[in-house]
């Protein structure tokens, strides 16, 4: 199962202030790997125990005493539980338009080259330090300006980081969310087509915004991102129900759709039978 963050969970703490999320301060006392979904960059200040951070060829450690930094999109993740000792990590999410306005701000608009990378990490300064025991107070005394104090409290992290000794690495990082190019449209939906992400999302993980998506869409496919990844994920569905004994339940989560129940509608709409009469035509012959 996909998970999406920044959202409210069950167990862990969350600062919010109306629907945005600014923070969550996570404790874990179980270790298992995942597969999440960011809607939000992230900083990760790894508290206790440590986070793995999994891709294709190897799998970065992320020591207590760290900070990770990460763009939004997809990533496996784990987090390690040592004996008697509980994973703790305080979240904090901001969107490319804060650091926008940020980097104007304070005059960091001058281009640092570096290497395009998803992540980094860097060690806990004793500001840092400072700064995440002052945050997490928050978690348990909201004072009545909590919005505005959370949104000038970003702005002092960014400068603490900006102070460290990493400093070249973080202000690249930071130029590369928010003045990257938008990317090709084929490779985001060919590297999304199958994920449970609505068009918005799927938009932002191009570097575009949903008009714009779907303007650059229809000029490439000639069709609707919608109607056109409904048919993609559909003819697959149609394959899975003909040539594997997979359940609906689980073709349909492997297909892209989170709702079993509208996938059984919407395929009936394009095939004119449901996914199970499929199945019993496939029986039959």
């Amino acid at each position: 199962m996909l998970l999406k963050f920044p959202k409210d969970q069950n167990g862990q703490q969350i600062l919010k202030a109306g629907n945005t999320h600014f923070a969550m301060l996570k404790q874990r006392s179980k270790a298992d790997k995942r597969t999440i979904f960011l809607t939000e960059n992230v900083m990760i200040f790894v508290l206790a125990g440590h986070k793995l951070l999994h891709f294709d060829q190897h799998t970065v450690k992320v020591e207590a005493g760290s900070i990770l930094l990460m763009k939004r999109g997809f990533y496996v993740m784990s987090d390690y539980v040592r004996e008697e000792i509980q994973f703790q990590s305080l979240l904090l999410y901001f969107s490319d338009e804060q650091l926008r306005r940020f980097l104007h701000k304070y005059n960091y608009v001058t281009p640092v080259k570096a290497a395009a990378t998803s992540h980094l990490t860097l060690p806990i300064t004793p500001l840092l330090e400072a700064f995440s025991e002052h945050y997490t107070a928050y978690f348990t005394q909201e004072p009545s300006t909590l919005a505005a104090l959370l949104s000038v409290k970003l702005y002092e992290v960014f400068l603490l980081l900006l102070a460290t000794p990493q400093h070249a690495a973080v202000l690249a990082f930071m130029q590369q969310i928010v003045y990257a190019q938008p990317q090709d449209i084929a490779f985001i939906v060919k590297q999304h087509l199958f994920q449970p992400i609505t068009l918005a999302e799927m938009a932002r993980l191009s570097g575009r915004s949903l008009a714009s998506f779907k303007r650059d869409f229809q000029q490439q496919y000639q069709s609707s991102p919608r109607r056109w990844i409904n048919e993609q994920r559909l003819s697959f569905a149609h394959t899975l129900l003909e040539t594997t004994t997979q359940q609906v339940a689980e073709i349909a989560i492997a297909c892209g759709f989170e709702s079993t129940s509208h996938f059984i509608r919407i395929f009936k709409q394009t095939y004119g039978i449901t996914p199970n009469h499929v199945r019993a035509k496939k029986a039959i012959i």
